[in-house]
């Protein structure tokens, strides 16, 4: 009679702690979606469920316009997003999954210097890991391509950066 007691024992802390164990939430991703009006985003686990969140706030709050899917990152990480100015319009590139602010803020710039026909790129948000956003006022860069400020009205002028000697 002492054995069925002793492995209840044993074996009832185990099943008490399964159901928790398994309740556990996965890692958490994050979804991007945009159209002409901005970027929302979403996270989930699941990337259907994420991306149709973004899509759903993107549909919602842009005012009409078609609305896509444009990128997924697990773990999501730290996320963010940059406009990105080009002589004849702009566009807002979003990152995710990088491992801290650091890196993030590096890929945005690397992308920037990296793209040659880029004035300008203008940090917007930043998503931590716990998906806390942060706008950003006062995050620009230059890009490879500037526009001469003395140019008169009309597309701007194109200014090759400097070579160092």
């Amino acid at each position: 009679m002492k054995q069925p007691a002793i492995l209840l024992a044993f074996f009832l802390p185990v099943f008490a702690t399964t159901p928790a164990a398994l309740a556990q939430p996965g890692p958490v991703g994050i979804g991007f979606a945009q159209a002409e009006e901005g970027t929302w985003w979403c996270r989930d686990g699941d990337p259907n469920k994420a991306l149709a969140c973004a899509l759903d706030k993107c549909a919602s709050e842009s005012g009409g316009p078609e609305c896509h899917p444009t990128r997924w990152c697990l773990p999501a990480g730290w996320s963010g997003l940059m406009t990105v100015w080009l002589p004849e319009f702009h566009s807002t590139v979003t990152l995710c999954g990088t491992s801290g602010e650091a890196a993030l803020i590096g890929a945005f710039k690397a992308l920037c210097a990296g793209s040659p026909d880029v004035t300008r790129c203008d940090l917007v948000t930043i998503v931590d890991p716990d998906g806390n956003e942060r706008q950003i006022e006062d995050a620009s860069w230059p890009g490879p391509s500037i526009a001469d400020p003395e140019t008169p009205d009309g597309p701007p002028r194109v200014v090759p950066e400097e070579t160092p000697q």
